[in-house]
Formats: C-alpha cells, sequence, structure tokens
C-alpha cells in the first residue's frame, strides 16, 4: 500500500495530541495530583483531533495512563455530545486498478516469438542460399592462392635451374677483364699522358687508367703518396676536378681506389691516412673454351705457303695460251677461207684435225716454257676448251 493509505492508530494520534503524563497509579498519589490529572483527561478528551475517535482506543489510552475503571467511565459520561455526534465512517480507498503485468508478459512473449521467427527465416535463407555462396567464394579464393603459390614456386625452381644451367653453360665463355683500358690509354705512363690523349674529355678518361698513372709518377719518384697527396695531384694537373661534376668525378675514383684490387693499401683498416702502391693484376687465365680452340688451331696443318706474285704469273700464263690459242686459230680460217698458202686444196676433214692438233701443241709448249719447275694446286685455267673433233 501507498503513504497514502497508511494510517496510523488511535493510540498514537492519541498520544501525541494529549499533554496528560504517563504516571502509574497508587496509593501514593495525593489528591491534588489526582485531580490534575483527570483535569488533563477531561481536555484530552474533549480535544477536536480526539473527541471522534473510538471509544476503546480513548479507553485503552486512558488506561495507560493511570487512570482507573470508573474513573474513565465518570469522564465518558461527562462528554455531553458524545452521543449526539455520529460516527465518522472509515476512509474508503478506490480499488487499485488490475495489474498490467500479464499483458506485459504476453507482449514480451509475442515480441520473443517475433524475433525467434524471423531469426530462424534469416538463419534458414543465410544458410539455404548466403553461406553456399560464401563457401563457393571461399574455394575459390583459396584454389586460386593455392595456384598462385604453386607458380610462384614453379617459377622460383625454374629460375634456380635457369641459373645453375647459366652457370654450368657460362663456365667455358671468357671472361671480360674489369680492368681492361682502352688501346689510346694503355701507352700512357704519367697524368700528361693522359692529357694529351683526352684532348678536355675527361668524363672519358677510366679512372682505373688515372690512378694508374698518377701512382706511377709517385713510384717514379720514390715516395708513396696517401690518399690525401694523391687527390692533391691530381687536383693539381686537373683543374677540372674543382668543378662540381669534378666532385663527382673525385668520389668514383675514391670509390675505385679502395675497391680495386691493384691498389694496395698499406693499412686496410685506415685507407685515408695510410699509403698506396700499385700492383698490376695478372692477365687473365684463359677459359677452357679458349684453350681448346688453341689447341685445335695448333693441331690443325698450317695453309700453303705460296710466292707473292704467284696469282699475277698464273694469269699471264692464261693469257699468253689464250692469245696463242686464238693466233692459231686465226692462221687456219685464212687457210681455209683461200686467202693463205694452199687455197681451199685438199680435204677439209684433214684441215680441221690439223687444226686442232696445232692449237693442242701451241698450248702445251706455252705451258712447259712458263710453268718449268713450278709446282701449285691445280686452278681452274682461263683457256677456253678446245673445239671437239669432228666425227667422219
Amino acid at each position: 500500500m501507498s503513504g497514502e493509505d497508511t494510517q496510523p492508530p488511535p493510540s498514537s494520534k492519541i498520544e501525541s495530541s494529549s499533554g496528560v503524563p504517563a504516571s502509574p497509579s497508587g496509593p501514593a498519589q495525593s489528591g491534588l495530583e489526582r485531580n490534575e490529572l483527570l483535569a488533563r483527561a477531561r481536555t484530552f478528551l474533549l480535544s477536536p483531533q480526539i473527541k471522534n475517535e473510538d471509544i476503546l482506543a480513548k479507553r485503552r489510552f486512558l488506561t495507560e495512563k493511570g487512570l482507573t475503571e470508573p474513573e474513565i467511565d465518570g469522564l465518558l459520561r461527562e462528554l455531553p455530545s458524545q452521543v449526539q455526534v455520529p460516527q465518522v465512517p472509515p476512509r474508503t480507498y478506490p480499488q487499485p486498478p488490475p495489474s498490467r503485468l500479464p499483458d506485459l508478459l504476453a507482449g514480451i512473449l509475442r515480441i520473443s516469438t517475433w524475433v525467434a521467427g524471423g531469426s530462424a527465416v534469416l538463419l534458414l535463407v543465410f544458410y539455404r542460399f548466403i553461406l553456399p555462396r560464401l563457401a563457393l567464394t571461399y574455394q575459390a579464393r583459396h584454389a586460386l592462392r593455392r595456384q598462385q603459390k604453386d607458380l610462384v614456386l614453379r617459377l622460383n625452381k625454374s629460375l634456380e635451374t635457369l641459373k645453375d644451367t647459366q652457370k654450368e653453360s657460362y663456365a667455358d665463355i671468357p671472361r671480360s677483364d674489369p680492368f681492361k683500358e682502352p688501346p689510346e690509354y694503355r701507352v700512357c705512363r704519367t697524368i700528361d699522358d693522359i692529357l694529351t690523349v683526352c684532348e678536355d674529355r675527361l668524363d672519358d678518361v677510366p679512372r682505373y687508367t688515372l690512378l694508374r698513372c698518377a701512382l706511377a709518377e709517385f713510384t717514379a719518384e720514390g715516395k708513396e703518396p696517401t690518399a690525401q697527396t694523391l687527390f692533391e695531384r691530381l687536383r693539381g694537373k686537373i683543374p677540372w676536378l674543382d668543378t662540381p661534376e669534378g666532385v663527382t668525378y673525385q668520389e668514383k675514383i675514391w670509390q675505385m681506389l679502395i675497391s680495386s684490387s691493384p691498389f694496395v693499401p698499406s693499412d686496410p683498416s685506415h685507407p685515408e691516412s695510410c699509403t698506396w702502391s700499385f700492383n698490376p693484376p695478372p692477365p687473365p687465365q684463359p677459359s677452357s673454351l679458349v684453350s681448346g680452340l688453341s689447341t685445335l688451331q695448333s693441331s690443325l696443318p698450317s695453309p700453303p705457303q705460296f710466292p707473292r706474285y704467284q696469282h699475277t704469273h698464273q694469269a699471264l700464263v692464261d693469257f699468253t695460251g689464250y692469245l696463242t690459242t686464238q693466233t692459231y686459230a686465226s692462221s687456219t680460217f685464212l687457210r681455209g677461207s683461200g686467202y693463205g698458202v694452199g687455197g681451199a686444196e685438199g680435204n677439209t676433214e684433214e684441215e680441221e684435225v690439223k687444226r686442232e692438233i696445232r692449237a693442242l701443241k701451241g698450248l702445251v709448249l706455252n705451258r712447259r716454257s712458263f710453268m718449268g719447275s713450278l709446282h701449285r694446286p691445280p686452278s681452274v685455267s682461263a683457256v677456253p676448251p678446245a673445239a671437239p673433233f669432228p666425227t667422219p
């Protein structure tokens, strides 16, 4: 019940409204105190807050204050209006509204049913339509990733096989000499020689050649230069090295100096302050392919040596034979046509045979007179072939 529905007991209201002190009754009380107690009880009963209370509550309260039953009855009879004043009916309170908890529980149950049904439908749709597609997508991506991994592994394996094959195949190929110099700089011995050859094209000067010539100058002077002394010598003879491009070129020269094996420092742990010297690199060893080709070339027979003017002599011999053949052919033609000796008499076939014999005889005599003791491989003659013998 609420605070409005709670009603304090009559005794408490009576006790709070009365001014009668709680004193026990006894034979030792004096008459004055007894009269004062009765007066206070009478005043208490006539107070507006108490006169409408229940008689039993009033009687019980007065008994607790020490009044006797006859005194209480007398006080109650003294109340003139007690009978005429109607009893106040007890206060009635409206009935509380019916509880809405069942409706609330029913609504909660209904909402829970809807949520459960919707969740079941969503799960059914998810497992029936969405999950298979997600599974297929995942499997496809997994298969694609596995295929890519296999392809990468195959590519790495192929690259390793290719590298091994290249190492085996290129082992016989001659390697390029890292310290090979152009022919025009190979003969230089000093920095002045380099400046004479390069003609102000200092960018084209090999750094190896520049360092070699600079160290050669110090060696000729009997000195062992440090890196600082070496670069001072270079800057003194080549002012271009003080330009921004020259500073970059000096850095390249320094990298060449500390990374090339022909340039030997006296203290490798302090290359800036130690002295430097130059040891010419050994010639590169020929590869097995070059060695095999050299052996094959030496095993082949040397080509025959011919005199210096052999081809000219052969051409003259062939030309003389050709002229002789033409000469004999012209004389035979004149005799056969009636302009020469003998006219057109005799047998024509006999004349043809004689003409051919003379031509061959002149050719043989010419070759014997010019060739002599010359021995040479057979060659195609420039003399036109003789006409075949006529058939009878």
